[in-house]
Protein backbone atom coordinates (compact mmCIF):
# COMPACT_ATOMS: atom_id res chain seq x y z
CA UNK A 1 0.00 0.00 0.00
CA UNK A 2 3.03 2.36 0.56
CA UNK A 3 4.09 2.52 -3.02
CA UNK A 4 0.33 2.36 -4.40
CA UNK A 5 0.34 5.66 -2.16
CA UNK A 6 3.43 6.89 -3.26
CA UNK A 7 2.28 6.63 -7.06
CA UNK A 8 -0.89 8.42 -6.32
CA UNK A 9 1.07 11.30 -4.48
CA UNK A 10 3.38 11.52 -7.35
CA UNK A 11 0.04 11.70 -9.61
CA UNK A 12 -1.82 14.33 -6.64
CA UNK A 13 1.17 16.63 -7.90
CA UNK A 14 0.76 16.00 -11.19
CA UNK A 15 -3.07 17.12 -10.91
CA UNK A 16 -1.95 19.79 -9.19
CA UNK A 17 -0.02 20.80 -12.04
CA UNK A 18 -2.97 20.83 -14.34
CA UNK A 19 -4.64 22.73 -12.01
CA UNK A 20 -2.30 25.55 -12.31
CA UNK A 21 -1.86 25.55 -16.52
CA UNK A 22 -5.95 25.43 -16.23
CA UNK A 23 -5.59 28.73 -14.43
CA UNK A 24 -2.90 30.27 -15.55
CA UNK A 25 -2.91 33.10 -18.97
CA UNK A 26 -1.78 35.03 -21.36
CA UNK A 27 1.82 36.07 -20.99
CA UNK A 28 1.77 37.73 -23.90
CA UNK A 29 -1.97 37.17 -25.67
CA UNK A 30 -3.34 40.16 -24.88
CA UNK A 31 -0.36 42.72 -25.09
CA UNK A 32 -1.51 44.83 -22.04
CA UNK A 33 0.17 42.83 -19.24
CA UNK A 34 2.82 40.78 -20.48
CA UNK A 35 5.90 42.30 -19.41
CA UNK A 36 4.03 42.68 -15.77
CA UNK A 37 3.75 39.14 -16.22
CA UNK A 38 6.98 38.63 -16.54
CA UNK A 39 7.88 39.44 -13.38
CA UNK A 40 5.18 39.27 -11.16
CA UNK A 41 3.88 35.84 -10.66
CA UNK A 42 0.21 36.76 -9.20
CA UNK A 43 -0.08 38.55 -12.78
CA UNK A 44 0.65 35.63 -14.26
CA UNK A 45 -1.34 33.79 -12.54
CA UNK A 46 -3.89 35.62 -13.37
CA UNK A 47 -3.23 36.00 -17.15
CA UNK A 48 -3.11 32.56 -17.63
CA UNK A 49 -5.97 31.89 -15.71
CA UNK A 50 -8.42 34.34 -17.38
CA UNK A 51 -6.96 32.56 -20.80
CA UNK A 52 -7.63 28.99 -20.24
CA UNK A 53 -10.67 29.38 -17.85
CA UNK A 54 -12.15 29.92 -21.44
CA UNK A 55 -11.16 26.08 -22.56
CA UNK A 56 -11.53 24.20 -19.41
CA UNK A 57 -10.29 21.22 -21.35
CA UNK A 58 -6.25 19.34 -21.57
CA UNK A 59 -4.76 16.31 -22.20
CA UNK A 60 -1.75 15.73 -20.29
CA UNK A 61 1.01 13.36 -20.40
CA UNK A 62 3.34 12.82 -17.16
CA UNK A 63 6.40 11.98 -16.19
CA UNK A 64 7.32 11.70 -12.51
CA UNK A 65 8.36 10.24 -9.07
CA UNK A 66 7.93 9.94 -5.20
CA UNK A 67 9.24 7.32 -2.69
CA UNK A 68 11.35 5.44 -4.90
CA UNK A 69 8.03 4.84 -7.06
CA UNK A 70 8.56 6.06 -10.70
CA UNK A 71 5.31 7.18 -12.77
CA UNK A 72 4.63 7.75 -15.69
CA UNK A 73 0.95 8.56 -17.77
CA UNK A 74 -1.62 10.40 -19.63
CA UNK A 75 -4.97 11.23 -18.90
CA UNK A 76 -7.72 14.18 -19.46
CA UNK A 77 -9.30 16.99 -17.38
CA UNK A 78 -11.92 18.94 -16.89
CA UNK A 79 -12.76 22.33 -14.59
CA UNK A 80 -15.10 24.07 -13.89
CA UNK A 81 -17.48 24.01 -10.18
CA UNK A 82 -16.75 22.60 -7.34
CA UNK A 83 -15.99 19.39 -8.46
CA UNK A 84 -13.21 19.03 -11.34
CA UNK A 85 -13.66 15.56 -13.72
CA UNK A 86 -10.14 13.48 -14.09
CA UNK A 87 -9.48 10.30 -16.12
CA UNK A 88 -5.76 9.22 -15.52
CA UNK A 89 -3.65 6.08 -16.95
CA UNK A 90 -0.47 5.29 -15.43
CA UNK A 91 2.70 3.24 -16.01
CA UNK A 92 4.25 2.18 -12.34
CA UNK A 93 7.09 -0.01 -13.84
CA UNK A 94 7.52 -2.77 -11.42
CA UNK A 95 3.82 -2.29 -9.68
CA UNK A 96 2.24 -2.58 -13.01
CA UNK A 97 -0.26 -0.12 -14.56
CA UNK A 98 -3.17 1.54 -12.40
CA UNK A 99 -6.10 3.95 -13.76
CA UNK A 100 -7.77 6.44 -12.11
CA UNK A 101 -10.78 8.57 -12.20
CA UNK A 102 -11.94 11.66 -10.09
CA UNK A 103 -15.76 12.44 -10.47
CA UNK A 104 -18.01 14.41 -8.39
CA UNK A 105 -15.76 14.35 -5.56
CA UNK A 106 -15.29 10.60 -5.60
CA UNK A 107 -11.67 8.80 -6.73
CA UNK A 108 -12.36 5.12 -8.37
CA UNK A 109 -9.02 3.37 -8.87
CA UNK A 110 -8.10 0.42 -10.85
CA UNK A 111 -4.62 -1.57 -9.42
CA UNK A 112 -2.90 -4.29 -11.09
CA UNK A 113 -4.59 -7.48 -10.73
CA UNK A 114 -1.87 -8.90 -8.48
CA UNK A 115 -2.64 -5.64 -5.75
CA UNK A 116 -6.06 -5.82 -6.22
CA UNK A 117 -7.72 -6.38 -2.68
CA UNK A 118 -11.10 -7.14 -4.38
CA UNK A 119 -12.43 -9.49 -7.34
CA UNK A 120 -13.92 -6.23 -9.00
CA UNK A 121 -11.62 -4.21 -11.24
CA UNK A 122 -11.96 -1.00 -9.57
CA UNK A 123 -12.26 0.42 -5.56
CA UNK A 124 -13.94 3.40 -4.91
CA UNK A 125 -12.49 5.89 -2.09
CA UNK A 126 -15.03 8.14 -0.92
CA UNK A 127 -13.26 10.67 1.43
CA UNK A 128 -16.73 11.34 3.46
CA UNK A 129 -17.07 7.90 4.23
CA UNK A 130 -15.75 7.60 7.70
CA UNK A 131 -16.48 3.96 8.24
CA UNK A 132 -13.37 3.01 6.63
CA UNK A 133 -9.81 4.03 7.77
CA UNK A 134 -7.98 2.99 4.63
CA UNK A 135 -10.51 4.64 2.81
CA UNK A 136 -10.33 7.63 4.79
CA UNK A 137 -6.24 7.50 4.46
CA UNK A 138 -6.58 7.54 0.88
CA UNK A 139 -9.37 10.35 1.02
CA UNK A 140 -7.42 12.43 2.37
CA UNK A 141 -5.28 12.49 -1.12
CA UNK A 142 -8.79 12.38 -2.77
CA UNK A 143 -9.59 15.44 -1.55
CA UNK A 144 -6.40 17.04 -2.38
CA UNK A 145 -6.81 16.16 -5.71
CA UNK A 146 -9.70 17.35 -6.29
CA UNK A 147 -9.35 21.09 -3.95
CA UNK A 148 -5.55 21.37 -6.58
CA UNK A 149 -7.66 20.63 -10.04
CA UNK A 150 -9.60 23.56 -9.04
CA UNK A 151 -7.04 26.05 -10.77
CA UNK A 152 -7.55 29.43 -8.42
CA UNK A 153 -6.48 27.03 -5.10
CA UNK A 154 -3.67 25.64 -6.72
CA UNK A 155 -2.07 28.62 -8.04
CA UNK A 156 -2.91 30.43 -5.11
CA UNK A 157 -0.62 28.36 -3.25
CA UNK A 158 2.31 29.53 -5.33
CA UNK A 159 1.86 32.95 -5.92
CA UNK A 160 1.85 33.68 -2.76
CA UNK A 161 5.19 32.51 -1.63
CA UNK A 162 6.79 32.25 -5.65
CA UNK A 163 8.75 34.61 -7.24
CA UNK A 164 9.67 34.77 -10.98
CA UNK A 165 13.64 34.66 -11.38
CA UNK A 166 13.83 34.70 -15.05
CA UNK A 167 12.14 34.55 -18.76
CA UNK A 168 12.77 33.54 -21.73
CA UNK A 169 11.42 32.85 -25.27
CA UNK A 170 11.82 28.89 -25.97
CA UNK A 171 10.79 27.19 -28.77
CA UNK A 172 9.35 23.73 -27.26
CA UNK A 173 7.12 20.64 -28.79
CA UNK A 174 6.95 22.27 -31.94
CA UNK A 175 5.82 25.64 -30.35
CA UNK A 176 7.31 28.99 -29.26
CA UNK A 177 6.93 29.53 -26.04
CA UNK A 178 7.75 31.73 -22.56
CA UNK A 179 9.68 29.33 -20.16
CA UNK A 180 9.37 30.82 -16.61
CA UNK A 181 12.05 29.81 -14.07
CA UNK A 182 9.99 30.36 -10.87
CA UNK A 183 11.18 29.83 -7.13
CA UNK A 184 9.05 28.99 -4.28
CA UNK A 185 9.62 29.57 -0.38
CA UNK A 186 8.99 26.51 1.78
CA UNK A 187 8.30 28.52 4.57
CA UNK A 188 5.98 30.62 2.98
CA UNK A 189 3.80 28.11 1.42
CA UNK A 190 3.61 26.00 4.59
CA UNK A 191 2.10 28.76 6.39
CA UNK A 192 -0.95 29.33 3.37
CA UNK A 193 -1.37 25.71 3.61
CA UNK A 194 -4.81 24.81 4.27
CA UNK A 195 -3.85 21.23 4.40
CA UNK A 196 -2.56 19.82 7.67
CA UNK A 197 -0.94 17.07 5.75
CA UNK A 198 0.76 18.73 3.73
CA UNK A 199 1.62 21.63 5.77
CA UNK A 200 3.17 19.33 8.19
CA UNK A 201 5.37 17.62 5.63
CA UNK A 202 6.41 21.17 4.17
CA UNK A 203 7.42 21.94 7.76
CA UNK A 204 9.40 18.50 8.03
CA UNK A 205 11.13 19.67 4.98
CA UNK A 206 11.96 23.51 6.17
CA UNK A 207 13.46 21.31 9.16
CA UNK A 208 15.69 19.15 6.85
CA UNK A 209 17.07 22.40 5.68
CA UNK A 210 14.92 22.86 2.72
CA UNK A 211 14.25 26.45 1.60
CA UNK A 212 13.03 26.55 -1.53
CA UNK A 213 12.19 24.52 -4.31
CA UNK A 214 11.70 25.36 -8.08
CA UNK A 215 9.06 25.59 -10.32
CA UNK A 216 9.30 26.36 -14.18
CA UNK A 217 6.34 26.88 -17.08
CA UNK A 218 6.39 27.13 -20.12
CA UNK A 219 3.45 29.43 -21.82
CA UNK A 220 2.56 29.43 -25.42
CA UNK A 221 1.72 32.46 -27.95
CA UNK A 222 -2.04 31.72 -27.09
CA UNK A 223 -1.53 32.20 -23.01
CA UNK A 224 -1.81 28.43 -22.89
CA UNK A 225 0.53 26.03 -21.06
CA UNK A 226 2.83 23.66 -22.81
CA UNK A 227 4.71 22.04 -19.76
CA UNK A 228 5.23 22.40 -16.36
CA UNK A 229 7.90 20.74 -14.32
CA UNK A 230 8.50 20.99 -10.29
CA UNK A 231 9.81 19.15 -7.24
CA UNK A 232 8.53 19.76 -4.11
CA UNK A 233 8.03 18.36 -1.04
CA UNK A 234 5.04 16.15 -0.19
CA UNK A 235 3.59 13.86 2.37
CA UNK A 236 3.08 9.85 1.82
CA UNK A 237 -0.71 9.38 3.01
CA UNK A 238 -0.07 6.32 4.55
CA UNK A 239 2.65 7.28 7.30
CA UNK A 240 2.31 11.55 6.93
CA UNK A 241 5.91 11.31 6.26
CA UNK A 242 7.51 14.07 3.70
CA UNK A 243 8.27 12.87 0.22
CA UNK A 244 10.08 14.34 -2.52
CA UNK A 245 8.12 14.35 -5.89
CA UNK A 246 9.31 15.27 -8.83
CA UNK A 247 6.65 15.69 -12.32
CA UNK A 248 6.81 17.21 -15.12
CA UNK A 249 3.38 17.71 -17.18
CA UNK A 250 2.54 18.46 -20.92
CA UNK A 251 -0.09 19.67 -22.24
CA UNK A 252 -2.25 19.66 -25.64
CA UNK A 253 -5.67 19.57 -27.18
CA UNK A 254 -6.46 22.59 -25.36
CA UNK A 255 -10.45 23.44 -25.23
CA UNK A 256 -10.96 20.27 -26.86
CA UNK A 257 -13.81 17.79 -25.56
CA UNK A 258 -13.37 15.00 -23.62
CA UNK A 259 -15.26 12.22 -22.05
CA UNK A 260 -14.19 11.19 -18.14
CA UNK A 261 -16.88 8.94 -16.78
CA UNK A 262 -17.54 6.60 -13.87
CA UNK A 263 -16.35 2.67 -14.19
CA UNK A 264 -19.62 0.40 -14.83
CA UNK A 265 -21.29 0.18 -11.40
CA UNK A 266 -21.09 -3.62 -11.66
CA UNK A 267 -17.41 -3.28 -11.84
CA UNK A 268 -16.72 -1.58 -8.61
CA UNK A 269 -15.88 -2.54 -5.07
CA UNK A 270 -15.63 -0.34 -1.86
CA UNK A 271 -12.12 -0.31 -0.44
CA UNK A 272 -11.94 -2.96 2.24
CA UNK A 273 -11.50 -1.96 5.93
Amino acid sequence: MRKIAAALSALALAVSLAACAEEGGTAQGDGSGGSEAANNLVALAKQVGDRTAESSTAHMVFTGGAGGVEVKGEGDIKVGGDNPSIKMDMDTGSMGTMSLVLLDGVLYMKLPAELSPGAKPWLKIDSKDKSNPMAQVLGSLTEQMRQNADPRQALEQFQEAGTIESSAQEELNGQQTTHYKITVDVQKLAENQQDPTLKNAMQEAIKSGLKDFPVELWVDEEGLPVRMAIEMPTADPTSGKTVPVQVQVDYSNWGEPVDIQAPPADQVGEFPS
